[in-house]
């Protein structure tokens, strides 16, 4: 797929799934939870590092960082399942419940918790070569990072929708990427326009009411603009994790059912950009569509 064809792909998605939140605006509430957790929790810990450090780092940095990357991944990744559920819910024509869906997800919670276990030795590992010295280190950390990035891109669905042990949710999870939904990492560049989007307006109207404010009372004007600014990027950032996990759920629900959500009708999910993908089955084997 070229990189038009990429766009036009992530905008059909975002646009979808834009929809499919107008249509469910609590599913807003997920990722609005876990960035007010994740917040207070990082807020707090980091602190912690900082003083660890200060003292001399050593061990005590390290099992502060890990606590650090487990607890923030354990908790993103828990109300990210917690979306997913609900985006299948209204995929099958079930009002979404916040907590219904979050119950779905703590039920999961050993699973998560080694994900996100996993998931903190790899961060470490990565700012371990990113310090270093050595410019092939920072090389090694960038492929390294895309690499992770891709074999864990589905690793969220897969522990919502199959029941797998931790070698069969890494190997499913790039699997599904790979042979299924390899050309979606391109259509990203749709999902970041739409937030690019919301961000720009967040910012001219702040440039409205700033200026208009700003001709009565200049520090009031100020004030405002700031304010519009930051609340306008909040709302496109939390739009674009909701979106982005409303997009993925259907892609990853297509390829384990074979079945296209309603809101998805006008997306051709088996041609991608023209060529054929492949459809991955529960079971593991791989359909050709």
């Amino acid at each position: 797929m070229g990189i038009f064809a990429n766009l036009k792909t992530g905008l059909t998605l975002s646009l979808d799934s834009l929809t499919v939140l107008r249509e469910h605006p609590k599913l807003l509430a997920f990722p609005v939870i876990s960035g007010v957790a994740t917040t207070v929790f990082f807020v707090f810990l980091y602190f912690g590092v900082f003083v660890a450090g200060f003292l001399g780092g050593g061990i005590a940095e390290y099992v502060a960082l890990f606590v650090l990357y487990f607890v923030t991944t354990f908790t993103a990744s828990l109300f990210t399942a917690a979306l997913v559920h609900a985006v299948n819910d209204t995929f099958h024509e079930r009002e979404p419940s916040v907590r219904r869906s979050v119950g779905a997800a703590w039920r999961m919670k050993g699973t998560i918790a080694v994900w996100s276990a996993i998931a903190a030795v790899v961060s470490l590992l990565i700012r371990q070569l990113e310090e270093s010295n050595n410019p092939l280190s920072g090389i090694a950390a960038s492929l390294f990072s895309l690499g992770w990035t891709i074999t864990t891109f589905f690793i969220i669905p897969v522990i919502v929708f199959e029941d797998v042990d931790v070698k069969s949710m890494f190997s499913r999870s790039a699997e599904t990427f790979a042979d299924t939904w390899g050309e979606t990492l391109g259509a990203g560049l749709g999902l970041g326009l739409i937030q690019l989007l919301l961000a720009v307006v967040a910012v001219l109207v702040a440039v409205v009411f700033g200026g208009v404010i700003a001709t009565v009372s200049p520090g009031a004007g100020l004030l405002t603009g700031a304010f519009v600014v930051v609340f306008g990027l909040l709302v496109a950032y939390l739009v674009g994790q909701t979106i982005r996990g409303i997009a993925k759920t259907a892609l990853y629900l297509y390829a384990r059912e074979g079945t296209v959500p309603e809101e998805f009708t006008d997306f051709d999910f088996e041609t991608l950009g023209g060529r054929a993908e492949h459809r991955a089955t529960p079971n593991g084997e791989r359909v050709e569509r």
